[in-house]
């Protein structure tokens, strides 16, 4: 948790089984695909260019990269996090 957060674990989950049907599915599918991308982040860092995840994620962030050259307000260090934080996200969504 954080500093900003003064909620509990508890509170949370209480909070959650509070909810109504569609905001307590919709909560519980954000937190989900927060662990997927935790698991499949943390699998990347210690697999490197063996997992399965990294390429399109890299090329991704090329990607993006070159498109923040071209776009002068851009830049291509924002480009590349857009790119490849796009890529992750379609990656993490076609693995189930």
């Amino acid at each position: 948790m954080t500093d900003f957060d003064t909620t509990t674990q508890n509170e949370t989950a209480s909070t959650a089984e509070s909810l109504p049907g569609d905001k307590r599915r919709e909560r519980e599918r954000r937190e989900r695909i927060a662990d997927e991308a935790k698991t499949e982040a943390s699998a990347m860092f210690k697999e490197g260019m063996k997992h399965p995840s990294t390429k399109p994620v890299l090329k991704g962030a090329a990607i993006g990269a070159v498109a923040g050259i071209i776009l002068p307000i851009v830049g291509p260090l924002i480009g590349a996090a857009a790119g490849g934080g796009y890529a992750f996200y379609k990656r993490l969504n076609s693995v189930k």
